[in-house]
């Protein structure tokens, strides 16, 4: 039986629902198919940027307005967000530089900071470059779009915006974050909501349970052990040794 819900999330068999999210490597995979040469693609690329680096549902990304995105500071402001609540989100530095370009591109069509900032975009009858639509991108079209990059990219999961927020709340996990900062972020209101993410990846738990410590990680030495550590060390020197050891620290 596939357990697997089309609104991101999978089934564990007793009621409750473990979000589905994407590995470092099917992002990047993802992230590859989108052709940045064109104006679609680079506003397809930030849209990505923005939902893999601040978290954002597929309503919040698509009513940004330009004003909304500081880019001085690294930040969108959501209005609205579900249950009316506004928010101010950072996003990381990747995200903040397609957000950079794609402004740049926003400013050469012409669009000012009340149209969404996202648009839609067209050839001009004239060749004349892109115009806009003149209203924003409806959420089917941005999940059609990641549907569709995630079956080019070979990912067996079904990409959509949620699994892209899900990917970015376990990341934050991973990197350290604790659940109420998680929960802010995110624009939980309870925080049981956020609670579920800390079951998504158990690696970690499994590396404690079973003892084992990453390769870049070393088990931190206590006051008292590093002491002990020193005197044993010392002991096995010669007396001269010592007593020269000692005289200059004493002198220090």
């Amino acid at each position: 039986m596939n357990t697997t819900r089309s609104n991101g999330r999978s089934g564990n068999g007793n009621g409750k629902r473990l979000p589905i999210t994407l590995t470092a490597q099917e992002v990047e995979a993802l992230l590859v198919t989108v052709n940045t040469g064109s104006a679609t693609g680079l506003r397809n690329r930030a849209m990505l940027a923005t939902m893999l680096g601040a978290g954002l549902r597929v309503s919040e990304v698509l009513h940004l307005r330009a004003v909304d995105v500081d880019l001085s500071r690294g930040e969108v402001r959501v209005n609205e967000g579900k249950g009316g609540k506004d928010r101010v989100v950072p996003v990381n530095d990747e995200a903040l530089g397609w957000l950079r370009a794609w402004n740049e591109k926003r400013a050469s069509l012409g669009l000012n900071g009340r149209a969404p900032f996202f648009v839609g975009l067209r050839e001009g009858a004239t060749g004349s470059g892109y115009r806009e639509h003149g209203q924003g991108l409806k959420p089917r079209y941005l999940q059609g779009l990641l549907k569709r990059l995630g079956e080019v990219a070979g990912i067996e999961k079904r990409v959509s915006p949620h699994i892209l927020r899900h990917t970015y709340a376990t990341g934050l996990l991973d990197q350290g974050f604790n659940i109420r900062e998680v929960q802010t972020l995110l624009g939980h209101s309870n925080v049981a909501t956020t609670q579920v993410y800390t079951h998504v990846n158990p690696e970690e738990l499994r590396r404690k349970v079973q003892g084992e410590t990453k390769a870049d990680e070393h088990p931190a030495v206590g006051e008292e052990t590093l002491a002990l550590m020193l005197t044993t060390l010392l002991m096995g020197l010669p007396v001269e040794q010592r007593r020269a050891i000692a005289a200059k620290l004493g002198r220090e």
